[in-house]
């Protein structure tokens, strides 16, 4: 053995790994959270400009039929959930008994008349005699003047001046009498005209009665659906019992729900796009009519009139969101119904790209509405 050999006493070991990054997927997880980060960012400038929600809604004016006068059913003029016209007959009560009524006003009216008139002859009567009294009287008058002017001149006796003064008495308190039934009959008469109540009274009982017999035909109120129907012919119905349900197709708009944070740039009359859950691929221009100014809070227990406490915690808490109406351009699609779910975008500018992110967003979404 040379002098430059090296003698091995101990096993040969092998060189350890250096596993320090090493890690094949921490370049992977990095480039994801960054990719997260960045989306994150990008989704929160696009929600404020080009907002969407997919909580959105068909409304319509919906209004309770409802009789405002109680009978039996004669007759349904329209069938459940079908369109209906502007004044078409909805419903007919039996009007029999509201004729009757008619009729006992009518009645009555006239017998006002007879009154009337009874009591205007009674009145003319009366005006005669006090227009007779005061002749008389006057006459008497002259005649006691005259007897008094001849007893001064020793022409006449007193006594026949005597007579003259006790008729001019008797022809006073006849006049006092006819003045006093006069105002008698004028009194039972009444204001004379339209403005005497008897007759006002009798004219208003009329009138009740022909509404109430105009009531009996139920009709629309204006171009609609007819829906929930809740009644056919012998039904018995009451007064401001509701019948059968009134949608107004002639205003119809969409609700969306938004977030409270994406309404900064959200106002009346910027553009939109609505995609309908029940027409799949298809996107529909619209206008946004307002933004709501509140909702509901909830803060009062009804039952107990106790305030409520929300118990929610953490960093983050639930966002708060509000209605924004909006308008269909070209009216209510065809196959759209009140209450159908739709899914809305606002433009709120001129942002060429979070514009493009938004269109292109509802053009996938509208397409994956067809698996929906």
């Amino acid at each position: 053995m040379s002098a430059g050999d090296v003698t091995q006493t101990g096993p040969v070991r092998d060189k350890e790994p250096d596993i320090r990054g090493s890690n094949p997927l921490r370049p992977v997880a990095i480039a994801v959270v960054l990719l997260a980060t960045v989306l994150m960012v990008v989704a929160i400038f696009v929600e404020r400009r080009t907002p969407s929600s997919s909580q959105a809604t068909v409304q319509a004016y919906v209004v309770g039929i409802a009789p405002e006068v109680a009978g039996r059913v004669v007759e349904v003029g329209a069938a459940d959930n079908s369109r209906v016209a502007p004044g078409q007959m909805l419903f007919r009560i039996d009007p029999r008994p509201y004729e009757l009524a008619v009729a006992q006003a009518e009645a009555r009216l006239a017998q006002v008349g007879q009154t009337i008139g009874a009591s205007t002859a009674s009145v003319d009567v009366a005006q005669a005699k006090v227009v007779e009294a005061r002749a008389a009287r006057n006459n008497a008058e002259e005649e006691a003047n005259r007897a008094e002017e001849l007893v001064k001149r020793k022409v006449s006796p007193k006594a026949k001046r005597d007579t003259a003064v006790a008729e001019l008495e008797q022809r006073n308190a006849a006049v006092v009498a006819a003045e006093a039934s006069l105002a008698q009959a004028r009194e039972a008469l009444g204001p004379a005209g339209d403005n005497n109540p008897q007759l006002q009274e009798a004219l208003a009982t009329l009138e009740r009665a022909q509404l109430d017999l105009l009531r009996t035909t139920v009709i629309a109120p204006a171009d609609g659906v007819v829906t929930n129907l809740q009644l056919s012919v012998g039904s018995v119905v009451g007064a401001g019992q509701s019948a059968m349900t009134f949608i107004d197709v002639n205003t119809i708009w969409v609700t969306a729900a938004f977030k409270e944070n994406s309404l900064e740039r959200i106002a009346s009359g910027s553009r939109a796009e609505v995609l309908f859950d029940v027409l799949p691929g298809k996107l529909f221009d619209a206008t946004v009519e307002s933004v709501g100014l509140g909702v509901a809070q909830g803060s009062v227990d009804p039952r107990t009139g106790l305030p409520k406490v929300s118990t929610e915690s953490g960093w983050i808490r639930t966002p708060q969101s509000f209605p924004v109406r909006l308008t269909l351009d070209d009216g209510l699609p065809k196959g759209v119904r009140y209450g159908s779910q739709a899914n809305v975008v606002v433009y709120t500018g001129d942002h060429p790209v979070t514009n493009a992110v938004g269109r292109y967003w509802m053009r996938l979404v509208s397409y994956l509405t067809y698996a929906s």
